[in-house]
C-alpha cells in the first residue's frame, strides 16, 4: 500500500505545472545526479552567478514586469510596488530600461534606478526586476519546485558576501524570499505536525546535498515541499557566500543545515526546549536588535530562537542577525543529542560515523555532517558505500525524533550548566533577514 501511494504521488508530481518565471540560466538537478551539491555549486551554479554579476541581464518590458506581479508571492509583489511607487511607475521604469537595450547588473542597476526617480526603494526594485527578468540562476528541483537566485556578487568586491537574494517557488506558493524567522516558523509548523512524512523531508534534503537526487521530493507533503525548497534556495545563497571566502569564513550554510536537521529533535518533543545562552530551556526572550539594551519580555521557546541578533556591542555590528549568531548553542545541543544517542543507540551512531574520516567536531554528528558536506576534501562524486550516508543519517534523525522525550531528561540531568568549547567564529549576519 505504501509503495502504491508513493508511486501515485510521484505520478501526480510529474504532471505538475512548470516554473512560473522564465529563465535562460536553469540548473536542473535531475541532470546532475551523481555528484555532491558543493561540487555543483563550484562547477556550475556559482560560475553562472558570477558571470551574471559582471555580464548582467536585459530588463524585461514594462508590461511583462507588471504581469509578473501575479507570478510571485503577494509579499514580493507588494514590496516591488512600494519600491516603484505604483504599477504605472514600475511599467514606465522597466520600459525605459528595456528601451536602452543595455545589460545591467546588480552593481549598477540601483544607481540607474535612482537616476530614473526611484528613491529608497531602488534596491528592492533592483531585486524584483532581476527576478522577473531572468537575471540570475534558477535551480530546478522538480516540475513544481524552483529556487531563483539573483543579484549575487562574485566575491571580488568588498562586502560581496552580503549580496544576493534567493526565492523559493513550491506547490501552492509562488516565489517568496523567506527571512530567517519565516523559514524557522514554517519549518517548526511542518516538522511538528506531519508525523512520519518528515522522513521524506530529511531524506530528500540529504539526497540533494549528497547526490543531487530528487527522486523522492514529491513524497514530501505540499507544505513540506515549500519548507524544503526554501531550504535549498537559502542554502544555495549561503554556500555561494561561503565559497566567496573559499570556505574560510562565513559558514552560514553550515548553520542553516545543522539547525534544519536539529528540527528532527524538536519534532518529537511535547514542548519545545533548546539551548539558549548555554542552558537547555523552554523559556526564552523576545528578540530585539543587539543595540537595544531594554529589558525584553519572556516567551515560550520556538525554532525562531535559532535566529538571533549579534551579541556585538560595536554599533556597526550590533544590529546584524542570523542563524550563526547562536552557533555555540546549536552546536552544544547537537553534541548533547549525539551523546545521548551514543549511549542509547550506539549502533546507529556507529553507522553514521563510519562515513566521516575527519575527527573534527567528533561528538556532534550534526556538525560532523556539515563539515563533511562543506569540505573541499570530500570527493565530488561519492561511491555506493558513501551514499549509504543518506539512509544512515536519516535513520539517525528519525531515532532522534522518537527519543526526544528521554533526550530532554538526559540533557537536563547531564548537560545544563556545562561549558561549551565551540567558538562562534563568525557572528555576521546570515543575510536572510535582508531578504
Amino acid at each position: 500500500m505504501k509503495k502504491t501511494l508513493s508511486l501515485f504521488i510521484l505520478l501526480i508530481s510529474s504532471l505538475s505545472f512548470a516554473s512560473q518565471i522564465t529563465y535562460s540560466n536553469i540548473v536542473d538537478l535531475s541532470q546532475h545526479k551523481g555528484r555532491t551539491y558543493l561540487s555543483l555549486m563550484q562547477d556550475v551554479i556559482k560560475p553562472a552567478l558570477d558571470r551574471m554579476s559582471t555580464d548582467g541581464f536585459n530588463v524585461t518590458s514594462g508590461q511583462q514586469a507588471v504581469s509578473a506581479l501575479k507570478k510571485v508571492d503577494s509579499k514580493v509583489a507588494s514590496r516591488a510596488l512600494r519600491a516603484a511607487g505604483s504599477a504605472a511607475k514600475l511599467k514606465q521604469v522597466a520600459d525605459s530600461l528595456a528601451a536602452d537595450q543595455q545589460k545591467v547588473n546588480f552593481y549598477d542597476l540601483p544607481q540607474i534606478l535612482g537616476q530614473k526617480g526611484i528613491g529608497s526603494g531602488r534596491y528592492d526594485l533592483s531585486t524584483y526586476l532581476a527576478l522577473v527578468s531572468g537575471g540570475g540562476v534558477a535551480v530546478k528541483i522538480n516540475s513544481e519546485n524552483t529556487a531563483y537566485n539573483v543579484n549575487y556578487g562574485s566575491g571580488n568586491v568588498d562586502k560581496d558576501e552580503m549580496t544576493g537574494r534567493s526565492f523559493g517557488e513550491a506547490p501552492g506558493r509562488l516565489a517568496l524570499d523567506a527571512s530567517d524567522k519565516h523559514y524557522l516558523e514554517i519549518l517548526e509548523a511542518y516538522v511538528r505536525n506531519n508525523g512520519e512524512n518528515v522522513e521524506y523531508f530529511y531524506r530528500s534534503i540529504l539526497s540533494i546535498l549528497i547526490n543531487n537526487d530528487t527522486s523522492e521530493y514529491g513524497l514530501i507533503s505540499r507544505d513540506g515541499q515549500a519548507v524544503a525548497t526554501d531550504f535549498i534556495a537559502v542554502y544555495t545563497a549561503e554556500q555561494d557566500r561561503h565559497l566567496m571566502a573559499n570556505l574560510k569564513s562565513h559558514p552560514w550554510d553550515e548553520a542553516l543545515l545543522e539547525v534544519t536537521l536539529l528540527s528532527s529533535f524538536h519534532a518529537g518533543q511535547s514542548k519545545i526546549m533548546l539551548m539558549y545562552n548555554g542552558n537547555f530551556t523552554g523559556t526564552t526572550l523576545k528578540q530585539a536588535p543587539g543595540c537595544d539594551t531594554s529589558v525584553r519580555a519572556s516567551k515560550n521557546a520556538s525554532l525562531t530562537d535559532y535566529w538571533q541578533f549579534s551579541k556585538s556591542t560595536d554599533p556597526a555590528n550590533c544590529n546584524r542577525s542570523g542563524l550563526n549568531v547562536g552557533r555555540q548553542d546549536f552546536r552544544k545541543l547537537g553534541a548533547a543529542i549525539t551523546s545521548h544517542q551514543r549511549q542509547k543507540n550506539p549502533e546507529i551512531v556507529a553507522r553514521v560515523e563510519r562515513h566521516f574520516k575527519s575527527s573534527k567536531n567528533r561528538g556532534n554528528l550534526f556538525a560532523q555532517l556539515s563539515h563533511y558536506l562543506i569540505n573541499f576534501n570530500t570527493p565530488a562524486r561519492l561511491g555506493a558505500e558513501d551514499l549509504e550516508l543518506i539512509q544512515d543519517f536519516t535513520a539517525f534523525l528519525m531515532q532522534v525524533k522518537a527519543d526526544a522525550s528521554t533526550t530532554d531528561q538526559f540533557i537536563v540531568a547531564t548537560w545544563n550548566g556545562t561549558s561549551n568549547d565551540e567558538n562562534s567564529d563568525d557572528e555576521q549576519s546570515s543575510d536572510l533577514e535582508l531578504n
